[in-house]
């Protein structure tokens, strides 16, 4: 052996000084590339669980981060738990997610988001997919396995840059002014704290109403790749023998989506798993939903309040997490929660105005029903609470008083009365078919861009639908409905004609809730 070792000792050197160079330019590939990704708030969700010690942990997308809060479970349980989630979460990223989480932590129960299953599709869904990968290591297995799965299911066009999914510095090499971020040094070992435990503060809100008819005993059928994903996770979770609850967090529910639960929850419990959905359970969260949520899909900070303190008592009663309050181990999340107590009543103040704007709103639609001048109702639809959906047949005369006219002509109309149609938001005319002549205009209202309106003129009559329903009011005339984009919904329709008196008159309709 000795001699061979003398015969083969520059191989041998030659060799060793190969590999620590491998070593060596796979660390800095792996730092450069962390150095060039985004550092966003999906991220730091993915790097932050590196840093805890954890006995659960939440899995999911927005509607995991913006609806459970471990802090507060920590203060009212003493649970410790991780928010483990991304926006635009995609089916394939769960069981990958639950394994990258079993790199750093060991805990005694996953609790896991099932809505991604509910709305799967095999279309490509590359942000959902990145925001998963591209915040993991790139020595973890379970992203390469990750990408297999994506690629394995969605249907993936010819020209796709597969090679930026596995490396993704071919995708953020372009991300020069990272040099010059100090959080993007700061996670150039891709490392960093998610102070909250992966929770998030959104200061939104929007206005809704209680969805109704949506509770059916029907079960509807999961695409084929939904299902044997769904599959793929509950074999994996009882292979490794995981304490799993499923879970559906409340939101804006169709009967086509219940019918889809509906079938999870038999899969689930079919292999013995706890399964949730609470959005069977309004009474018992108390929740409001003119005043708990931001949109028709997730909760503000008071829906999540009322979302956290159900299921941690659901979760207090049905598994056995210990409670660490009080132990020296422990200290550093009690001085977390108490910072987290300060954000909660910052955040909590800024959502209670916006509440109190949308109330203010109804008023202000109520005083544009109390007046008939142009101008002073003109005033009152201005800003950025209100989209106008403006369609008109030409038949309108134009005023000879000169306030009226600027209100016109702020909207682009002219005095040969042309057949219009303008979308108005905040005094700018966002659309106007002055330039293309065109006699029909569709598109989406609301600043999540989910309520779809369609403006015509067809045979000389001008039309307007929001969410499917007409609401113009008559024929002549110059027509406006006022959608409320907080509200989310048409709350009013306005006639403008010219009067005797050669001004503008409004007659304006609120539309019954």
């Amino acid at each position: 052996m000795k001699r061979w070792l003398e015969k083969n000792r520059k191989k041998i050197v030659s060799f060793v000084g190969f590999v620590i160079f491998i070593i060596i330019l796979a660390k800095v590939f792996c730092t450069v590339t962390y150095l060039f990704r985004t550092t966003e708030c999906d991220r730091v969700h993915m790097m932050g669980i590196k840093q805890e010690n954890v006995d659960m942990v939440y899995v999911g997308g927005s509607a995991a981060f913006v609806y459970w809060e471990p802090l507060k479970a920590w203060n009212d349980y003493g649970i410790t738990s991780y928010s483990y989630a991304t926006n635009d979460i995609q089916a394939e990223n769960i069981k990958a997610y639950i394994e990258e989480t079993r790199r750093f932590q060991n805990p005694d129960l996953f609790v896991i988001d099932v809505r991604a299953f509910q709305y799967y599709s095999d279309q490509p869904a590359e942000v959902g997919l990145r925001n998963g990968t591209d915040g993991m290591d790139m020595t973890s297995i379970a992203r390469y396995k990750l990408i297999g799965d994506y690629l394995k299911y969605r249907n993936i066009p010819e020209d796709t840059n597969v090679v930026s999914y596995l490396f993704d510095i071919a995708k953020y090499h372009t991300n020069i002014e990272n040099l010059g971020k100090s959080d993007a040094w700061k996670y150039k070992n891709n490392a960093g704290v998610s102070p909250n435990k992966g929770w998030e503060w959104i200061d939104e809100y929007a206005y809704l109403e209680e969805p109704t008819d949506f509770q059916t005993e029907e079960r509807a059928e999961l695409s084929k790749n939904a299902s044997e994903i769904l599959y793929e996770l509950l074999n994996y979770c009882r292979d490794e023998q995981l304490n799993a609850l499923f879970v559906v967090c409340p939101y804006y529910l169709a009967k086509e989506d219940q019918a889809k639960y509906n079938t999870i929850e038999d899969i689930v419990e079919s292999y013995g798993f706890d399964y949730l959905n609470a959005n069977e359970y309004y009474k018992e969260m108390r929740i409001d939903f003119t005043s708990d949520f931001y949109n028709k899909n997730h909760v503000n900070l008071f829906g999540a309040a009322k979302y956290t303190e159900f299921l941690e008592k659901y979760i207090v009663q049905n598994y056995n997490l210990p409670d660490h309050r009080g132990e020296s181990a422990y200290v550093s999340w009690e001085t977390d929660y108490q910072r987290y107590k300060q954000e909660e009543e910052i955040h909590a103040e800024i959502v209670k105005s916006q509440i109190e704007d949308v109330q203010r709103g109804a008023e202000v639609i109520s005083q544009m029903g109390n007046t008939q001048s142009l101008t002073e109702w003109a005033e009152l639809a201005s800003g950025d609470r209100y989209s106008l959906l403006l369609a008109t047949s030409g038949d309108y005369e134009w005023p000879q008083n000169i306030a009226d006219q600027n209100v016109l002509a702020g909207w682009g109309m002219k005095p040969d009365g042309e057949k219009a149609i303008r979308v108005i938001i905040n005094e700018q005319v966002k659309y106007s078919n002055s330039s293309d002549g065109a006699l029909t205009a569709d598109g989406v209202l609301g600043e999540w861009g989910d309520t779809p309106y369609h403006l015509s003129v067809e045979n000389g009559i001008p039309c307007i639908q929001v969410n499917g329903e007409e609401v113009a009011i008559d024929q002549s005339g110059i027509h406006i409905v006022v959608f409320d984009n907080n509200y989310r919904k048409a709350v009013g329709i306005a006639a403008i004609t010219c009067g005797e008196d050669e001004k503008m008159v409004v007659d304006f309709r609120m539309i019954e809730p």
